[in-house]
């Protein structure tokens, strides 16, 4: 790197450095137990022979950070439970009609890996319900489906008790042969965009 380059670059680096060392703890609702809410849409396709159906959901969510922070360095976190609801639950099906249902995914665990300021990565597992008014796939199949898989995702604070959501799933989906015929979804990437009210 030549002289003027380093001039160019050094300042850039001491400022971001500066304000990373200045910025205010924005995480620390997340470090600690307490209750969260918040709202989310998410969207998205089934993927290998089923990538003739699309997803798009609305919904809120209500959590708790069920523990303070374990564990040290990187791997440092909090174990969090969620309970989403999903009043706005729509399946794509290619040649099919759109169909409306109602989710309720009861068990989304996260681990928060808490060692940043703003940006607050987690892994996720989650398991839940769609029901809906006429057989999903078409067929002889069932109107109660069943959710389940594993996801990654961050909170991005924008300031004290007030983050942004955003992660992928992979979703498997099935009516666990409630239906004579259980063509399910063997694996659908989901993406979710949320906002998050910590309590403080």
């Amino acid at each position: 790197m030549n002289a003027r380059r380093f001039a160019i670059v050094l300042p850039v680096i001491l400022c971001a450095a500066f304000a990373m060392a200045q910025s205010d703890d924005d995480a620390a609702a997340i470090r600690r137990e307490h209750c969260n809410a918040g709202v989310f849409v998410s969207g998205g396709s089934g993927l290998f022979d089923r990538d003739n159906v699309q997803f798009v959901r609305a919904g809120i969510r209500v959590g708790r950070v069920m523990t303070g922070e374990l564990g040290s360095g990187y791997l440092r976190g909090t174990f969090e439970e969620d309970i989403e609801f999903t009043p706005a639950d729509y399946f794509l099906w290619a040649g099919f009609r759109p169909v409306y249902g109602l989710g309720v995914n009861p068990v989304v665990m996260k681990w928060n890996f808490t060692h940043g300021k703003k940006l607050i990565p987690y892994f996720l597992a989650q398991g839940g319900m769609i029901h809906t008014p006429i057989k999903v796939p078409p067929g002889n199949t069932s109107k109660v489906n069943f959710t389940e898989g594993p996801g990654v995702g961050f909170n991005y604070f924008l300031k004290p008790g007030r983050s942004v959501t955003f992660d992928f799933r992979a979703t498997h989906i099935s009516n666990a042969s409630l239906g004579d015929h259980n063509p399910g979804i063997n694996s659908s990437l989901q993406i979710f965009l949320g906002y998050t009210w910590w309590k403080q």
